[in-house]
């Protein structure tokens, strides 16, 4: 029974309802202590409190997050401990994109829209790149191409300062031909690698800083439509300052930005590299909802 109920509440439902269970019995004991006879009125006290503790315990058990354990405060909506989303698409009336995906869904049933490969052909297997054309299935019959890039992935980090200050990078990217501000980032050395491994690695490569505290933000497919490039996003927080170790044909300057100006930039078009504004505006929402 116990295992029916984690596995249905969420941990943001589940501290809602032990936080204001709490309120409530602490209130009508108090309530019901000033308005009913001196014996009574201390029972009933006394009941009241034994139920507030009750939902207190409810809020303890129920409401720990899946990933971390950690006990979440009233109305948190991310885990203060390791940044994992704490509510269900039910529980947010107001989120869009669980909606529009639910309408879909329900417009479309359960349709089939697989392709199927056919053939596949490697037509250049380059460093970084490496490009494929198939030719593949398509979910009425008929066939079609498929030109894609394969990758072996990457990650990136938002290193938080103390005093909500980021550390970006300014770095010339050659295929737009201009210098980008961006978050510190890197491809994954081989096939299978750790990624927070691989976090920790970039970061201390470019920056010269490591961190204390690690927070997985997720993954985005970078360009779906013709690429496979998954890109995991941490949150790095308790930095401390070493030296850079860049490679030989590596060259960027980073520094220090509030993140609220981030937001602002990322927002007004002025920060337009995609992992950055990924992570930027994700990180700025796990920390908002720490508050």
């Amino acid at each position: 029974m116990f295992k029916n109920l984690r596995n249905r509440l969420s941990p943001h439902t589940a501290t809602m309802i032990g936080y204001i269970g709490m309120i409530a019995g602490i209130f009508l004991g108090v309530i019901i202590a000033l308005a009913a006879p001196e014996n009574g009125g201390k029972a009933a006290f006394i009941a009241m409190f034994i139920v507030a503790g009750a939902f207190v315990v409810f809020w303890f058990v129920f409401g720990r997050c899946y990933k971390c354990g950690h006990i979440p405060r009233p109305a948190e909506l991310y885990c203060a401990g390791c940044g994992a989303r704490l509510t269900n698409d039910a529980d947010q009336k107001d989120d869009a994109p669980g909606k529009a995906a639910a309408a879909a869904e329900a417009q479309m049933g359960d349709r089939d829209l697989t392709e199927t490969q056919i053939s596949s052909e490697e037509i250049f297997d380059g460093v970084v790149l490496h490009l494929f054309k198939d030719e593949v299935r398509l979910p009425n019959g008929n066939t079609s191409g498929r030109e894609y890039l394969k990758h072996l992935g990457a990650v990136c980090v938002v290193p938080l300062t103390e005093d909500r200050k980021v550390i970006v990078e300014r770095q010339y990217r050659y295929a737009v031909r201009q210098a980008m501000i961006e978050i510190p980032a890197g491809k994954l050395d081989y096939e299978g690698e750790d990624r927070l491994e691989a976090a920790k690695r970039e970061l201390r490569e470019e920056t010269g800083y490591t961190a204390d505290k690690w927070t997985d933000m997720g993954e985005y497919l970078t360009a779906p439509a013709f690429s496979d490039e998954k890109i995991s996003m941490y949150l790095a927080e308790g930095l401390h300052k070493g030296e850079q170790d860049l490679d030989e044909d590596e060259f960027l300057d980073y520094f220090e930005v509030p993140l609220n100006d981030l937001v602002k930039d990322v927002m007004l078009g002025k920060i337009t590299d995609a992992k950055t504004q990924t992570g930027i505006l994700k990180a700025a929402a796990i920390l908002n909802a720490r508050l």
